[in-house]
Formats: C-alpha cells, sequence, structure tokens
C-alpha cells in the first residue's frame, strides 16, 4: 500500500526577461543548502536554456511514450524527471484556458511530473525562451527534507509529482530540471485554447 503524505508546494520563479533578443536570466534563485556527503545534496547549476530570437520556431521536446499506463500515457524530455505529456495539448502545447488565467493575468495549469528510476534531490525551474515574460514551476513532493522548499527530494525510483506550471502568456517555455546526476531541458509552446 502507497502511503500518502501531505503535498507541499513549491516555488522557484524567474524574473521576467528584458527583451526579446536578451538571453535568458543566467542566476539561478538561491537554492537548497549543499551538504557533502549526503544523499540530498544538490549544487546548484547556471540555467543554460536555448534562446529562440524573434518569430523563431519553438524548438520543442518531442513526446515518447511511457511505459506505465497508470501514471502516463507520453511524457516530454530525457529525464529521468519528466513531465506528463498529457497535460500538453498535442505532446507539446501547453493549452491556455480561460478558468487557468489568474487575476495578474499569467495562466496557471495543471502539470503532473513522474520519475523513472531516480532518487534523490530534484530542481525543476522555468523560463520564457522567445522574448519577455514570467513562468515557474511548482510541485508538491514526497520526501525530507524539504530545505526551504527550493526542490524536491524523491523517495521513490517511480515518484508521481502532481504540480502546477504558471506561464505568463502564450509564448515558447523551457523547463530546466536539475538533479545530483543530470540536467536536462524540456522545451514546449503556450498558446490560447481553440474557442
Amino acid at each position: 500500500m502507497r502511503r500518502v503524505l501531505p503535498m507541499v508546494t513549491v516555488a522557484v520563479l524567474l524574473p521576467a526577461l528584458a527583451a526579446c533578443d536578451a538571453p535568458p536570466a543566467t542566476t539561478p534563485p538561491p537554492g537548497p543548502p549543499a551538504t557533502a556527503g549526503t544523499p540530498t545534496a544538490l549544487a546548484v547549476p547556471p540555467l543554460r536554456l536555448p534562446e529562440v530570437g524573434p518569430g523563431g520556431a519553438c524548438p520543442t521536446s518531442a513526446p515518447q511514450p511511457w511505459p506505465r499506463a497508470d501514471q502516463a500515457s507520453r511524457v516530454l524530455g530525457p529525464g529521468p524527471v519528466h513531465p506528463v505529456a498529457d497535460y500538453f495539448g498535442d505532446g507539446t502545447v501547453l493549452r491556455l484556458r480561460d478558468h487557468d488565467r489568474q487575476a495578474d493575468g499569467t495562466y496557471r495549469t495543471k502539470v503532473r511530473w513522474v520519475a523513472s528510476g531516480y532518487t534523490g534531490p530534484v530542481l525543476v525551474r522555468a523560463a520564457r525562451i522567445d522574448g519577455p515574460g514570467s513562468a515557474a514551476a511548482e510541485f508538491s513532493y514526497l520526501g525530507d527534507p524539504r530545505d526551504g522548499g527550493h526542490y524536491a527530494v524523491l523517495t521513490q525510483p517511480d515518484s508521481d509529482l502532481p504540480g502546477t506550471t504558471m506561464v505568463g502568456g502564450p509564448g515558447c517555455y523551457a523547463y530546466q530540471v536539475d538533479g545530483t546526476t543530470f540536467s536536462v531541458t524540456v522545451v514546449f509552446r503556450a498558446e490560447p485554447e481553440a474557442p
């Protein structure tokens, strides 16, 4: 029987980019303390996201099948921690719905995350890569320690993490997913839902 722990939300917000052709921010928010020799140590790497010039094509990550149908049918990115593609319209487009629009004009929508063969700390950050705008990845997680809420500690190699993604509006966005043994980028588009 799987034990259900309370959900705790972590948010990592990135500042808006200054101009359409400006590179993404390279100074990450303060991360969790990296204590050498502990399984929860995670040195926070700088953001290394692709850049998309004005009018350029968004280099979206291709969805791939997921072996556990009880968790998802498809995921995005090389892993080992993936956003579930089922929440993206065609697998790469995050649909912006009227009911997801917040008072400040941003959109907040559900996006779950799943892991495959990884235990330990994971940090997920998000940014718009084709112009100015804000983005954030938030997820609830299992495990301790919480270390100020900057990342999750996955205690099961097949973790299933409920969460949300916030975007400022239509555009091209990327997640950077970092763990102790990997750093990967997942790119997606955000577009208004067709009426």
